[in-house]
């Protein structure tokens, strides 16, 4: 259940799953807070090549947004998901629901359809065990992550502002906690048809392009694999509900930077804010009261599926290599 950084574009993305990247995990429909589908004047992306140092303001916060959503009350969402990949839109819609209150609880669920079939992305937890379910044409995949051991193996620096190891699995948390890591930020407040916003801009961190590379083994980067990310939080509470500050409610994944030459003046180029891979809302957020726990509870209905137990992959991002014995004892 590895959800890197962008859990929507790889996991989800119907387009013959480029090489899963994991950004599979949200989407959104009608009439959302944000109109237009894409920043009309997008800030522009901190440029990788001059600096490697993200801006103090911008790291401030989204380590603001993650704990809001770690910590911050119970609340419900509709969410849309659109992704341009073989010179189509795909739309995808679900919802979002979180107990809050540092219980870890969440879940999410998205679906799409692409004109081939149905496509549906779960990602569930009760705090205790976290289950990310994938159905792509009839092919369902599971992973686990039992979050409730992290604890137990991951010894960190006390610190009271800092996060649970549990809490940093799945959702928008794992999202945007990948995102901080692997991206260089910078921040700005900006209005979005009308609404007063923050938005952070990340660029990708040239060891993580390296990576990525050495890993897919590829001597070109791949198309669909985002580049820049930009993310837009409400910087106020929706005057109808009283709520929604905090949240992130737009979040764009772009491709490299692209240089246009001017066909009638070739020595004039233009570069854009790159191609817009796929695009995230939240919208109709609203706060409630927390759910019981069996809501967050998976139901099993592929009892036939293999489930694939990734806990010992977050233990090793957290600096934990484990013995022989003790992987097994963990994924017993």
């Amino acid at each position: 259940m590895k959800i890197d950084p962008y859990i929507l574009i790889s996991r989800f993305t119907p387009v013959k799953r480029f090489c899963t990247v994991a950004t599979v995990i949200t989407v959104m429909c009608c009439a959302p807070i944000i109109a237009s589908k894409s920043f009309a004047d997008p800030p522009p992306q901190v440029d990788p090549t001059t600096s490697q140092t993200s801006q103090p303001e911008a790291v401030a916060l989204i380590d603001q947004v993650v704990r809001y959503l770690v910590d911050g009350p119970a609340f419900d969402a509709k969410v849309r998901e659109t992704v341009w990949s073989a010179g189509r839109e795909v739309v995808g819609v679900g919802t979002y629901e979180q107990a809050g209150g540092g219980t870890g609880r969440f879940n999410l669920q998205v679906t799409m359809h692409d004109g081939d079939g149905k496509h549906r992305f779960q990602q569930i937890s009760d705090g205790r065990l976290a289950w990310t379910r994938t159905e792509i044409a009839d092919e369902v995949s599971l992973r686990r992550v039992d979050v409730g051991r992290l604890n137990e193996w991951v010894h960190e620096t006390p610190d009271r502002d800092s996060i649970s190891p549990r809490l940093k699995v799945g959702g928008w948390t794992e999202m945007l906690t990948s995102i901080r890591r692997d991206h260089v930020l910078s921040a700005a407040s900006y209005k979005l048809e009308g609404t007063s916003v923050w938005v952070i801009s990340g660029t990708l961190r040239q060891s993580r392009r390296d990576e990525v590379m050495m890993q897919a083994n590829v001597d070109k980067w791949p198309e669909l694999y985002p580049t820049g990310v930009r993310i837009a939080v409400a910087a106020t509470n929706d005057p109808e509900t009283g709520f929604g500050q905090w949240l992130p409610i737009h979040i764009e994944f772009r491709s490299d930077p692209v240089t246009v030459v001017n066909a009638s003046q070739p020595s004039k180029t233009t570069t854009n804010n790159g191609r817009l891979i796929t695009l995230i809302e939240l919208y109709s957020l609203r706060p409630i009261q927390p759910p019981p726990l069996e809501r967050f509870r998976y139901d099993n209905q592929d009892a036939e599926v293999i489930f694939v137990n990734e806990t010992d992959r977050y233990l090793e991002m957290f600096g934990v290599q484990l013995t022989q014995r003790e992987r097994r004892l963990l994924t017993r």
